[in-house]
């Protein structure tokens, strides 16, 4: 055995090694998504693991049924609260043509019905995340596709908004996740080449300028999942966990200063027993509610009988993990 045989040899096997542990840690194969659904629950604890309810959801057969067939999937649900009214609204993707802003509205938490879609442009909408600043009501949804940050004003809450300002210009931001607070002012989501990006403003309507100072991961849990709320003072906001293909999980993280740590690993993880959330979950809204917690989320049904290929996606994750760990 020659010496250069030798080292083919070990070279093999080393790659093979090094190819065992990548998809060990972000497998190259994953189930295809068939689309997703929402749910919603109460939880005394939001710092805590998580378990989605088998009861409380909101199917996306169910919505085709009532549009007559028109809808693909409903995402990135978000809750806003008043006088004892529910609304989430959500990303409604229908068969044709880009995604709406729908409604779902409830009196008691429980029982929802479908309002409609509440917003429509000709480009795509997503992640719809509502909130007040003084006295008036605004959401903030992903507007990437045509490279701008659109910050919305209802003129009739919760049927009819209008385009108030543009926060970010040429910019393709996906899941922006806003923080507006008497000491803090934040944007932070990740841009067309997945890098993730962090605004600061002095005010909602101040200029926004990108802040270099946090620390910034790269690869899986840098894309928001979720809104930013506080507990006793401190700062969460879920990240999308990527491990076993796009949308797994939700991972909690701490705002502490100049970065976000990790708090909580999959602290909402894809189900095994439910069948609309068995293939992962991607997104988490935690609202205060009455000394309890009202969280809304969504989750992706398996497709059962076609994969998806990550082995690109796979190998990015794992060297993101490796350089985070060696410079992060």
């Amino acid at each position: 055995m020659t010496r250069r045989f030798k080292i083919v040899v070990l070279l093999i096997f080393s790659l093979l090694g090094v190819l065992f542990i990548f998809n060990h840690r972000y497998p190259f194969l994953t189930p295809k998504s068939e689309g997703w659904s929402i749910g919603f629950m109460k939880t005394n604890d939001p710092l805590k693991k998580l378990v989605p309810s088998k009861l409380n959801i909101l199917k996306k057969e169910t919505l085709k049924n009532i549009t007559n067939g028109n809808t693909r999937f409903i995402a990135d649900p978000f809750l806003y609260f008043e006088n004892n009214d529910f609304y989430i609204f959500f990303e409604n993707q229908e068969i044709q043509g880009p995604a709406k802003i729908g409604l779902f509205h409830s009196s008691d938490g429980q029982n929802f019905t479908f309002v409609g879609n509440v917003i429509e442009e000709s480009f795509h909408l997503s992640f719809p995340q509502v909130f007040e600043y003084r006295d008036k009501k605004y959401i903030l949804p992903e507007s990437a596709s045509i490279d701008n940050v659109v910050l919305y004003k209802a003129v009739e809450f919760p049927k009819r908004w209008e385009i108030s300002d543009t926060l970010l210009t040429n910019i393709k931001l996906k899941d922006p996740a806003i923080l507006i607070s008497d000491s803090l002012n934040l944007i932070v989501g990740i841009d067309d080449k997945y890098n993730q990006r962090i605004f600061k403003s002095d005010s909602l309507f101040g200029d926004w300028e990108e802040d270099f100072s946090f620390k910034i991961k790269i690869g899986n849990e840098i894309r928001p999942a979720g809104n930013f709320f506080s507990v006793d003072g401190q700062w969460f906001l879920p990240f999308q966990n990527n491990t076993e293909g796009y949308g797994t999980g939700v991972s909690l993280y701490s705002l502490n200063s100049d970065r976000f740590e990790k708090f909580i690993e999959n602290q909402l993880y894809k189900s095994d027993t439910i069948k609309w959330f068995d293939r992962g979950m991607h997104h988490l809204s935690i609202n205060p509610l009455n000394k309890e917690y009202y969280l809304v989320y969504d989750g992706d049904e398996a497709h059962d009988d076609e994969i998806d290929i990550t082995f690109i996606s796979s190998i990015k994750y794992n060297l993101g993990d490796l350089y985070n760990y060696l410079f992060r």
